[in-house]
């Protein structure tokens, strides 16, 4: 049985945490003994454990720079990987991807495996963290065996940082369970509208994202307000839970917005709530991969977002969606603008876009991928995995 430890920074239901989550669930169980690593207490345990797999908390383990706390799971990791046999760990996000492949590689571990889902020294950082975390980023790389970026731009731009040899690289697309994310026929859009209040002829702009500094939330409120001074139907609908919730409500109401603007918090079913939008949005700063487009495209909805990190990969501009640059106001309302008012635009964006993800991002091609990785490398290190 090969033993699997995987390690990630928080908690928490996001892009990373999904992709952890499906990973750790679609390996076969005649083969592979999964476990968890990460922050104790939220709903990513939650479901790992549901699902009848196991959790280790590490309770220092957080998400900003704290030098001590950072020091105390590093050596709980250290302590845990000393006292239990893996033959493979793998660490995920900057933080747990550091302080993880360190543990794993004074405890001496077989093989260490780093998913890059993104990296910290984007350009909304101060200098002196981007240059912090690059340099920690390359000294990291050199304890790992293998490194999944989740795609292209992603690659492209740790090469040009020279974080890693192209050899150790290898891509892999972050997959989603396509079987929870198919489109709707219209009486289910209108039972879903009706439960959340939406106008069966609302012109439904969506957003599903953890309500953090980075995502553009702020960009998107002050867009949807030039789009409602033009479409009076036009609602938008906020998923995700976050610090700037509360920054977020009063800018909606200082733009007189509260009538039109939807606040869900949390939600576990992610497609009931998407099943409802006409268009799908995500204007980040930064962005591995925006799993929220991959969700909203497997449900044929057209998709508006920022052209930064691994979604140029995902969305092909004019073809199955829009790109913008981040932070532009004047053209996110305009590409939102276009599709709401453009229904055969939307069909075609949303058609294409269905295909796409159904050919290139299921969790099951995923899986299959990671699992090809982790053979190699037990292969390659000669590691003996016990009966």
């Amino acid at each position: 049985m090969i033993r699997v430890l995987h390690i990630h920074t928080m908690p928490i239901i996001s892009g990373s945490g999904i992709n952890t989550f499906l990973t750790m669930k679609g390996m076969d169980k005649s083969r592979y003994e999964v476990q968890l690593a990460c922050a104790p207490g939220g709903p990513l345990i939650d479901l790992v454990t549901a699902h009848g797999m196991k959790v280790v908390p590490i309770r220092n383990l957080v998400q900003p720079v704290e030098p001590l706390k950072d020091f105390r799971a590093c050596v709980d990791l250290l302590s845990f990987l000393r006292s239990n046999i893996f033959h493979i760990v793998h660490t995920h996000n900057s933080k747990a991807g550091f302080i993880g492949r360190l543990a794993a590689r004074l405890a001496g571990a077989d093989a260490i495996i780093h998913t890059v889902h993104g990296f910290a020294f984007h350009s909304r950082e101060p200098l002196w963290r981007q240059v912090l975390f690059r340099n920690l980023e390359r000294l990291a790389a050199r304890w790992c065996d293998k490194m999944i970026f989740i795609s292209q731009p992603l690659i492209d731009w740790a090469l040009e940082e020279r974080i890693c040899p192209e050899e150790k690289i290898t891509k892999i697309y972050s997959g989603i369970d396509l079987n929870l994310f198919r489109p709707v026929d219209e009486e289910t859009k209108a039972r879903h509208r009706e439960k959340w209040n939406l106008g069966l002829h609302d012109a439904v702009i969506g957003i599903v994202s953890k309500l953090w500094d980075g995502k553009g939330h702020h960009v998107l409120i002050s867009a949807f307000k030039k789009i409602k001074q033009e479409l009076k139907n036009a609602r938008l609908v906020i998923v995700g839970e976050g610090y700037l919730h509360d920054q977020l409500i009063s800018q909606v109401k200082g733009l007189g917005l509260e009538d039109s603007v939807i606040f869900t918090g949390f939600m576990e079913d992610v497609p009931e709530i998407i099943s409802t939008f006409d268009v799908a949005v995500l204007p980040s700063f930064f962005e591995g991969m925006g799993r929220v487009l991959l969700e909203a495209m497997a449900m044929g909805k057209p998709v508006v977002a920022s052209r930064v990190g691994g979604i140029p990969d995902l969305v092909d501009h004019e073809k199955n969606g829009l790109l913008v640059e981040p932070g532009d106001v004047d053209g996110l309302a305009a590409s939102l603008m276009r599709i709401l008012k453009d229904r055969g635009l939307a069909r075609s964006f949303g058609t294409a876009g269905q295909r796409k993800i159904s050919e290139k991002f299921g969790a099951e091609q995923m899986v299959r991928a990671i699992d090809g990785v982790y053979q190699e490398i037990l292969t390659r290190k000669g590691v003996r995995i016990e009966a």
